[in-house]
């Protein structure tokens, strides 16, 4: 397995997971890479590491270039496994190296591994470590998504290296946005930001704003996830789209997800999706039983109106349903305008628990809707004003 280089030599030295399916309950069919990244000068630097799992993978590609013996340091820009998972083996191989992290990735790296004998040097936002005929500079992103996490930028070569910012679940042959589908791509990195950085949002803002601050000149960043985005037009399109969600900037569209177990939540969620596309809204619907809650989560990123339907079933919240809201709520998407409905057969009220979770999220809300067993034309008729109002409200 060889390197690949992505700069004059800068090599990308990762390793691809075409198996991944899931990721802390977030659907990856298209797999996953876990990227580091072997910068050559006067100090090697070796910049993160990979999951456990494929440290061989990674060991072999360092190796097509350099033994491991020659590495000066190894930057840890974030110590969740599927970036640590190799660090104790690297250490072993390169016991002279010096890790470069934070006050933060210190403690988390001793917490995990047996980091006897390591020799680290701590950095914060600004400090600069020469290696040569490059400086490396560093950007400290708190709770971004991890206390630990931060980005090194190469100024030499306009590089960030910004670990879990920007990137993509996404494993294929290409190792440069440009050389597949952008759509795909950018839809990769939108499912991205909305299951994993979502809740950060105020600390990617403050991340961005840092950056400019610094007046960093970027024409490549290469991510720890997924493509590299290289050349300024990619540079400011994913930077562009990240300031947009950050900023939790809605979209005039709808998402409709539900769950069924007789049919007659699915009729409602009809007539609601009905009711979005006479009003020229872009809607989407999604049945909770064959779509995973992860996908779904994708269009709530920038959905104006969130509806959510359930049956009741046991006096609770349809199971699939219930596990949805759990999982929206911990990645707290705001700004919405939300609608619960739903049906029931002798007990009212879950219905209510639904809205309850949106009000919990600070939403703007319709007074939930809930109808016994199968709802007739009249109730069809009723929801359909009620979806009416709530578009305009």
């Amino acid at each position: 397995m060889k390197a690949v280089e992505i700069k004059k030599d800068v090599y990308w030295v990762g390793a691809r997971d075409w198996n991944l399916r899931e990721f802390h309950g977030y659907n990856t069919p298209d797999g996953s890479t876990y990227n580091s990244y072997l910068i050559m000068d006067d100090k090697i630097t070796l910049v993160d590491g990979v999951k456990g799992y494929m440290t061989a993978e990674q060991l072999a590609r360092v190796r097509s270039i350099v033994d491991f013996g020659k590495i000066s340091y190894v930057v840890v820009n974030h110590v969740e496994q599927d970036h640590s998972g190799s660090i104790p083996e690297i250490m072993k191989l390169a016991p002279q190296a010096v890790i470069i992290t934070n006050s933060a990735g210190k403690m988390a790296l001793e917490a995990h591994f047996d980091t006897t004998d390591w020799q680290y040097q701590i950095i914060k936002t600004g400090d600069v470590v020469n290696i040569g005929k490059r400086n490396l500079s560093f950007l400290t992103t708190p709770m971004l998504h991890w206390p630990d996490s931060m980005m090194t930028y190469v100024a030499e070569d306009k590089l960030l290296l910004p670990n879990d910012g920007f990137g993509q679940h996404l494993c294929v042959e290409a190792l440069f946005v440009k050389d597949y589908p952008n759509d795909l791509v950018v839809k990769a990195a939108k499912s991205y930001y909305a299951n994993i950085l979502l809740p950060y949002g105020s600390q990617a803002e403050k991340a961005l704003a840092s950056a400019g601050e610094m007046k960093l000149d970027i024409d490549m960043i290469a991510p720890s996830h997924g493509l590299i985005w290289s050349g300024k037009d990619e540079v400011a399109q994913i930077l562009g789209l990240y300031d947009t969600w950050a900023q939790g900037k809605n979209v005039r569209k709808a998402v409709v997800v539900y769950d069924t177990m007789w049919g007659a939540t699915a009729k409602l969620a009809e007539v609601a999706m009905a009711e979005f596309q006479d009003a020229d809204i872009p809607v989407v619907k999604y049945n909770l039983g064959v779509t995973h809650i992860s996908d779904v989560m994708t269009d709530v990123l920038d959905a104006e109106y969130v509806l959510v339907g359930t049956p009741t079933l046991n006096n609770q919240i349809f199971p699939r349903v219930a596990a949805f809201l759990t999982y929206m709520k911990g990645l707290a998407p705001k700004g919405k305008k939300g609608l619960a409905f739903g049906s029931y057969g002798w007990r009212p009220g879950v219905v209510k628990e639904v809205k309850q979770v949106m009000d919990d999220l600070g939403w703007q809300t319709a007074e939930s809707f809930e109808e016994k067993y199968t709802p007739k034309s009249d109730v069809l008729n009723r929801f359909a004003e009620k979806v009416k109002i709530f578009i305009g409200s």
